[in-house]
């Protein structure tokens, strides 16, 4: 059971808080009572950062010293994306940084469809992943893979799949909950999937409402729900992930989109509290291995 005191064994993911500083987002985490959180150093999308870090000395040596005085630290940085537009050596200032910074993990993600897009063949996805890796590891980084039904790594066998043909030892699997009920997954499905194959889990709550694909990307980014107010099975989950998985939050609401970061990271810390307060109190079903 998570409750206010073990919050601070969780990280809260950048995309709760909104579009703010990373300053900002370790200081609202810390007055949230969240002990870790992931930055965003790399855009995922089309649209530039809003709030660069890398090259910024000021800023970097402004993110230190809210961590040092919060006491929050930094357990992934992202985003990776494995493009062919991707040149790993580019890469190579945000591992740094990360590192730097504190991290242990980073995230990445294949292409996303969109038009007049282009994609890696599976061959050159797996190479380029392992490059990634190789570049990783000189810096103490496991490699995440976050699938996602929008891009061309879009379900937990395509990353798995991707993970083991690359034979790197410092990658594993994202398990975001959204992503994984999306792709219509099922929790006996965790049970397929080596334990030390896991990274991290993201939670969140999603409407049952299947959505088309061009809404699910949308949904990701700023139409989740918090943990508990939707149709996710998330006590079946997490009763069948690795004990002492680390666990983020990534809970961008919608009805929130007003709210200051500060009063977004309580209001996830609030829910989350009492979510895993109801999850201890639940009774559990016992879903058989598969033979």
């Amino acid at each position: 059971m998570i409750n206010e005191t073990q919050l601070n064994h969780v990280s809260l993911a950048n995309l709760t808080v909104g579009r703010t500083t990373q300053t900002e987002l370790i200081r609202a985490a810390a007055e949230a009572g969240f002990g870790k959180v992931g930055l965003l150093l790399m855009t995922a999308t089309a649209q530039p950062l809003q709030h660069e870090v890398i090259g910024r000395p000021d800023v970097i040596r402004e993110i230190k010293a809210a961590s040092r005085d919060t006491g929050v630290g930094v357990f992934d940085v992202e985003a990776f994306v494995l493009s062919p537009q991707t040149d790993v050596e580019r890469f190579r200032p945000a591992l740094e940084l990360g590192a730097e910074l504190g991290a242990t993990h980073i995230s990445s993600i294949g292409t996303e469809f969109a038009d007049n897009a282009t994609f890696l063949s599976r061959e050159q996805r797996i190479d380029l992943f392992g490059r990634l890796c190789d570049e990783a590891a000189q810096f103490g980084l496991t490699v995440g893979v976050e699938f996602m039904m929008y891009r061309d790594i879009q379900t937990w066998r395509d990353a798995l799949q991707m993970i083991d043909a690359s034979g790197r030892a410092n990658a594993g699997l994202i398990l975001d909950v959204l992503h994984f009920f999306r792709a219509g997954a099922a929790p006996s499905d965790l049970l397929q999937m080596p334990a030390e194959r896991i990274a991290y889990a993201q939670l969140s709550d999603c409407v049952a409402t299947a959505l088309p694909p061009e809404k699910l990307a949308a949904e990701a980014r700023g139409s989740r729900l918090h943990l508990g107010e939707g149709a996710i099975p998330l006590q079946q989950i997490l009763d069948l992930l690795p004990a002492g998985l680390q666990l983020v939050i990534e809970t961008p609401i919608a009805t929130e989109a007003g709210f200051s970061p500060l009063q977004r990271a309580r209001s996830a810390a609030q829910h989350t509290t009492d979510f895993f307060q109801s999850y201890a109190c639940a009774p559990r079903v016992q879903i058989a291995p598969h033979s």
